[in-house]
């Protein structure tokens, strides 16, 4: 990037090179933003108006009059009975069918879940909460859990157990 700054003051010295440098200066700058060290990048897309939402999602030490209590990715033995996936929807018209399957650190990706779950999700107001738990496993390390509406993929958890 110095080089870049000393090259373009170069440019502008002379009479003659202020054309040349007018004219080279927007290649010059984007050039220079292609740096082999950045990293980085951004994505948007519409979002469907009327599709079913998950507004927000955690997971939690429980759920206390249908709110996320303890909200946390880590989760200790001794400490913690089961793992919660607390779900907010909106848009919720029609009838729909929620999956969420949790996946052990000794899965395979081509393995069936450590235990799945379907429910059918109907919403009389647009917006649904619903909750998910599997009991604390004895294995430990990255687990992770996939929520599917039907049959496609809305997002993922990842959380430790300890």
């Amino acid at each position: 990037m110095h080089r870049t700054c000393a090259f373009i003051k170069m440019l502008f010295v002379s009479p003659y090179t202020t054309t040349l440098g007018v004219a080279l200066l927007p290649l010059i700058v984007a050039l220079s933003g292609c740096s082999e060290t950045s990293s980085g990048g951004s994505g948007f897309t519409d979002v469907g108006r009327d599709e079913p939402t998950i507004v927000d999602s955690v997971l939690a030490i429980s759920v206390f009059e249908d709110r996320p209590d303890g909200i946390t990715t880590t989760f200790v033995a001794d400490v913690n009975e089961e793992v919660y996936l607390w779900i907010l929807w909106a848009n919720v018209a029609e009838q729909h069918t929620v999956e969420v399957s949790w996946f052990s650190p000794d899965d395979d990706l081509d393995d069936p879940p450590f235990w799945s779950e379907e429910k059918t999700l109907t919403s009389t107001t647009g917006e649904k909460i619903t909750w998910f738990y599997i009991d604390l496993p004895d294995d430990r390390g990255e687990w992770f859990v996939e929520i599917y509406l039907d049959d496609l993929f809305e997002r993922s958890h990842v959380f430790l157990v300890e």
